[in-house]
């Protein structure tokens, strides 16, 4: 794991080099390390100690498979003692440490980092700097959340802590965070020339009399910002946020104290975390669902791999204005094809202001803003199919439309050509009848905004080609999206199984339950939006033309003694528009709000006495129950996959984990115990699938960790 080197005069180089694709820090070889470090520290023919990687990138952090197994707090505090004790020693034992970063250092590895004297980083535009373990439900364990404040202060500290916003080695440097970037055949030598230079090197806090850049936390500026956190917080995630929590209680409490002490808080609180439901719920499906999806497993292996350069969109609309502009931005030539040469040119256009907002903020990814429009041909002519790798058809969603666009893109097409429908819910099925080869044919549901969506819904048929598949994987990879392969079938599963939490919805609606109530029962679950909100965002007309779509032939179990469609249509037939208009479930006053006051009459309802418990389990079991329905079905193929098409395709809260880590969470034995009781009492909808009840009977889990 790490090797030990020489740099000529006294100076130790140590390289990281794990036996996996990137440098982790586990249990043992936090152990090896700190004894490493004792072996130098008593070394008098050693004068400094440089640290780096043999990898591309630096240290990743933790070992995250080890952490989501611990199953108490003092597992945890097991872990990460060594690493802190052994860090701890490298800042006061009297030599000059440097971290030579020759790529990203994230998490335990910045926090490395940040325990040495120097840090020197290489010009290398790939890397990135940070402490990202708030979007996993942790935070710092090895002193993070002390040390980076005393460098930089709190204010500055908040947002890398809060957002785990990670930086390039120009925005660590404007930060302060990194201290020198060099080129990265200079990075070793660079390294060593400080701690040559600066033998007695130590920590700005570890000086008597050191005072923290900006504010403390007890001056009033300090209790200003954690009053002002505090309300943000609650404000944006209803307590359902425990890392971010911890991260504020950690900076306010620790940074009052000396850093030995304030790091002794940190790993209590870093620990509870680390022990917790919803870190382990996180972990599993943002850590190791994302990276099995980008890995692309689910690709076909006999298929060679292949890099699209020229692709097809058609329907200049909001997602085909999207899908051309992340797929110019990965650098492919772009056909936008409307009907119109004038349209087509609008919605050029209308990327053009997009990308100039992005150069400015500096997001705009494939080159200047000049460069990456230019990629984009807008035209009403389907000529540039005949050289596309790929189409992707995103008009309207109807289906005799789609049909009638796909027809022209195939006829133009080379044979072989992947042919994809940006369809939310129209079987793809349906639409490949209007190609002649339907092998081709393939879903790639985006969703929206496309530019920050990662999520890609992808829907195989049984006539789609192994070929197909992998070609349409290979596009999304370039353009660096996330993947969950599902089969065809009526709403796939993104769209079959959101549309029950706002069926139910209209049904908690309709037996009288305030559209308060509803929406503070989803939001104190972690949604980050009410769904009667929501419902008012998608407009009447559009979720009863919705609800019609996904009626099918009448006999979905998810239908079972439910009135949604005929309430929509009462609050449609009703004038009733959405937000847009001022007028769905609430009445809008610019940002003011009131439930309409002729709600109950025109449904029909009386007040219910529901409590808030009972409304948010119905919002959140529907969901689950229709998720294992497609399991059942063959929709999907993993519980891991849906649980992270979940949380990244309609925003279902991160820390209960996806539908099926919901079930996990209640156990089988109990979710299909209150199922029946709800469908004895709301409707059939409720009722447990056959696999649930199988579960049920040995309290089995979906994940197994």
């Amino acid at each position: 794991m790490i090797r030990q080197e020489s740099l000529g005069d006294g100076i130790a180089l140590l390289v990281f080099d794990s036996p996996g694709p990137v440098n982790t820090l586990g249990a043992q070889d936090n152990v090896e390390f700190a004894a490493l470090i004792d072996r130098l520290l008593t070394d008098d023919t050693v004068k400094g100690i440089v640290l780096t990687s043999e990898k591309r990138d630096f240290l990743a952090g933790g070992d995250l498979d080890q952490l989501r197994r611990v199953e108490t707090p003092a597992d945890a505090i097991a872990i990460v003692t060594p690493f802190l004790n052994a860090i701890r020693k490298l800042e006061t034992g009297g030599k000059p440490v440097v971290a030579a970063l020759n790529g990203t250092a994230l998490g335990g590895g910045f926090e490395l980092a940040l325990a040495c004297h120097r840090r020197i980083a290489a010009d290398v535009p790939s890397a990135r700097f940070g402490l990202p373990e708030v979007t996993l439900g942790l935070m710092p364990g090895g002193g993070g959340t002390q040390r980076l404040p005393r460098l930089i202060g709190i204010a500055a500290a908040a947002p890398l802590l809060l957002e785990g916003k990670r930086l390039k080695p120009v925005e660590a440097l404007a930060a302060k965070i990194i201290d020198a970037v060099v080129p990265p055949d200079e990075l070793r030598a660079a390294a060593k020339a400080w701690a040559l230079a600066n033998p007695n090197a130590v920590q700005a806090w570890d000086v008597k009399g050191f005072r923290l850049p900006g504010f403390a936390p007890q001056s009033a500026e300090g209790r200003m910002f954690f009053m002002g956190s505090w309300t943000r917080l609650h404000k944006r995630s209803a307590g359902c946020d425990l890392a971010s929590e911890a991260i504020l209680q950690v900076l306010h409490h620790g940074l009052e104290r000396g850093l030995d002490a304030g790091i002794a808080i940190e790993t209590r609180h870093f620990a509870r975390l680390a022990a917790s439901p919803d870190a382990k719920a996180k972990i599993r499906t943002l850590f190791v669902g994302t990276t099995d999806a980008k890995a692309m497993k689910m690709r076909p292996k006999d298929v060679p791999p292949s890099k699209p350069a020229h692709v097809s969109v058609i329907g200049g609309g909001v997602m085909g204005r999207g899908i051309a502009y992340v797929a110019a931005q990965a650098g492919m030539q772009v056909d936008l094809i409307d009907v119109s040469d004038e349209v087509a040119a609008k919605s050029r256009q209308s990327i053009a202001k997009s990308a100039e907002r992005d150069a400015e903020r500096g997001r705009l990814r494939g080159g200047s803003f000049a460069d990456v429009i230019a990629r984009i041909h807008a035209t009403s002519s389907y000529d540039g199919v005949a050289t596309s790798d790929i189409v992707v058809e995103a008009v309207f969603e109807r289906a005799d439309l789609k049909r009638e666009v796909l027809k022209k893109a195939a006829a133009v097409a080379r044979p072989g050509t992947p042919i994809a429908s940006n369809t939310s819910s129209i079987p793809i099925s349906e639409l490949a009848s209007a190609i002649p080869d339907a092998s081709c044919m393939i879903g790639l549901h985006f969703f929206s905004p496309v530019e920050r969506m990662p999520l890609v819904e992808v829907v195989r048929t049984d006539t789609t080609s192994d070929q197909t598949l992998a070609r349409a994987l290979d596009f999304l990879k370039a353009i660096d999206k996330t993947p969950v392969v599902v089969r065809d079938g009526l709403g796939f599963f993104t769209s079959r199984v959101v549309t029950t939490y706002s069926s139910e919805t209209m049904n908690l609606l309709a037996e009288g339950v305030s559209p308060q109530l509803i929406d503070n029962a989803a939001v104190n679950a972690g949604f980050s939006l009410g769904p009667v909100s929501l419902c008012d965002m998608v407009t009447m007309p559009l979720l009863k033309d919705i609800f019609a779509s996904m009626r099918g032939d009448g006999n979905r179990i998810a239908d079972r003694g439910s009135v949604a469609r005929e309430t929509v249509g009462k609050l449609a037939d009703a004038g009733r528009v959405g937000k847009l208009q001022g007028n769905g479930v609430y009445t809008y006053d610019g940002d003011a709000r009131d439930p309409w006051d002729g709600l109950a009459a025109c449904l029909g309802s009386k007040p219910s006495a529901l409590d808030e418990t009972t409304v948010r389990e119905r919002l959140l079991y529907v969901q689950s129950l229709e998720a294992i329905r497609t399991l059942e079905e063959g929709i999907v193929a993993r519980p891991i996959d849906a649980d992270l098409a979940a949380v990244l395709g309609w925003g279902y809260p991160a820390h209960l984990g996806g539908v099926f880590a919901y079930v996990d969470r209640v156990g089988a034995a109990e979710f299909a115990r209150k199922s029946q009781d709800y469908a004895d009492r709301f409707g059939g909808r409720f009722a447990p699938p056959a696999m649930l009840l199988d579960m049920a009977r040995d309290n089995r889990k979906f994940h197994e960790l």
